[in-house]
């Protein structure tokens, strides 16, 4: 399995965008300035980029979890590499609920939600148990240009339709950069930019170990660039209150095009960004759990476990959410300021530290 750098920017983008756009980071704390309190965000995330490359120069031919293995030992490492699987299990089923719901919701309502998910995790088996990583993210780079396109144009239609209003902007820093700073710090920084630290399972299968930091950061730096726009183009729209009541804004943004009648009704252009952006998410953070358990576990052709752990995965998403609510109650009033914090910063800068000590 080898991935080469036009796919790792393929891959890192599409997981940074992920369903981000369809809502506005921070919009309930920072107001109209949540597109900055991004800004912000994406720099700390740069931090956390930089220490993650740093820890796989390490060693650029090992995944996390046999860098985990080499600096900490079989007996420590090994608990620590289930309970990252199991981590990264746990925000695949976050992000299908999500994208499940959000596609019920936009697209095909009364819908039963498990017909639905099982359709996307049958998608999932045949990737993971038939396909690899690098299919998949030859997949991406077909799917890219349209992904960026519908993105950048979404803007363009609103302006022409007269729906962006820039007042809705302002006034700028109203309540002074606190605000701004604290919405940064404790809840856009873990969710999206510090979520990279999954491709810390991934670097190892690119084939040109030089340019992983380069190719990561511009990637990030695009991916950054998208949700502020599209962040701008939601809190212009609908207002600062608007975005931050409805339950997708995008999708409420994308309703609103129409030019001269004859340019509208583009609910096509939303779904197509939830459903690559969405599905490309949970995809690589199921793979990474995958590829975690079957280097601790050492499983190595077995289709029937891996079919399990999907059927497992897929079982748990439908009984552990009972709506979107609580879904996105776990997802930003849990895993943001406390889970995450441990997977994403305590725990690599610890194995920084210990590879830097070792290194004297």
């Amino acid at each position: 399995m080898e991935i080469n750098k036009n796919q790792l920017f393929v891959l890192i983008t599409l997981f940074e965008i992920g369903s981000t756009t369809l809502f506005v980071l921070g919009i309930d704390t920072a107001k109209q300035d949540a597109w900055l309190a991004i800004l912000m965000a994406s720099l700390i995330g740069g931090c956390l980029l930089w220490l993650y490359t740093n820890i796989q120069a390490y060693n650029f031919n090992k995944h996390w979890g046999e860098i985990l293995g080499s600096v900490l030992g079989k007996w420590i490492s090994k608990p620590l590499v289930f309970i990252y699987a199991i981590y990264f299990f746990y925000i695949a089923s976050l992000n299908l609920y999500e994208f499940g719901m959000s596609i019920t919701i936009t697209i095909l309502p009364g819908t039963p939600i498990q017909a639905l998910l099982t359709i996307i995790v049958f998608l999932l088996i045949y990737i993971v148990a038939f396909l690899n990583i690098e299919i998949f993210s030859r997949v991406g780079e077909l799917l890219m240009p349209f992904f960026l396109f519908f993105l950048f144009i979404v803007p363009i239609l609103i302006i022409i339709s007269g729906a962006f209003h820039i007042e809705n902007l302002l006034p700028f820093l109203e309540n002074g950069i606190q605000p701004v700073l604290n919405t940064a710090l404790l809840k856009i920084v873990n969710f999206p930019f510090g979520e990279i630290v999954v491709f810390l399972v991934y670097w190892k299968y690119v084939t040109c170990k030089k340019n992983i930091r380069n190719t990561s950061f511009l990637a990030l730096g695009l991916a950054t660039l998208v949700i502020v726009l599209s962040s701008i183009t939601s809190i212009a729209t609908l207002g600062s209150l608007g975005a931050s009541i409805v339950e997708i804004p995008y999708f409420n943004v994308v309703q609103r095009i129409n030019i001269g009648d004859f340019i509208n009704r583009l609910d096509s252009i939303g779904i197509t960004i939830l459903f690559i952006g969405g599905f490309f998410k949970m995809a690589i953070h199921f793979c990474a759990g995958l590829i975690l358990l079957q280097s601790l576990f050492k499983i190595t052709e077995a289709k029937w476990i891996i079919i399990l752990i999907c059927i497992i995965f897929l079982c748990f998403t439908f009984f552990y959410f009972p709506n979107l609510i609580f879904e996105r109650w776990i997802g930003l009033k849990i895993m943001v300021p406390y889970i995450h914090s441990i997977f994403q910063i305590i725990i690599p800068f610890v194995i920084f530290l210990i590879i830097k000590i070792k290194s004297i």
